[in-house]
């Protein structure tokens, strides 16, 4: 029994570790073709990857806000859960977020 509650704890803490590298890697493209977006085009909206944002709103006078999650804080709670799983992940997933520029290593 204590097995699988450590299986399926583990299936969860993979699950949420997937969804934080999909906030951190995240692009906010979608939100500026949102707040484009003209009454009759509003079946757009479905198809448009709104992942990383936490609230919206468009105002009377027609302004349009969005605020995202906060990445920093995506970033501090993925690096604290590769950290417990100590097999090499955080640098794997840290290496794939800013490769290098001249090919090599570093």
């Amino acid at each position: 029994m204590e097995h699988e509650e450590k299986k399926l704890e583990e299936l969860g803490r993979d699950e949420l570790l997937e969804y934080l590298r999909q906030l951190a890697e995240w692009k906010n493209n979608d939100v500026v073709k949102l707040a484009f977006l003209e009454g009759e085009e509003a079946e757009r909206v479905d198809s448009l990857d709104l992942t990383g944002v936490s609230e919206l709103k468009r105002n009377a006078n027609g302004t349009f806000e969005a605020k995202f999650v906060d990445r920093v804080r995506v970033l501090t709670m993925l690096r604290e859960l590769l950290d417990e799983r100590r097999d090499g992940a955080l640098g794997d997933f840290l290496d794939g977020l800013c490769p290098s520029q001249d090919g090599g290593e570093g």
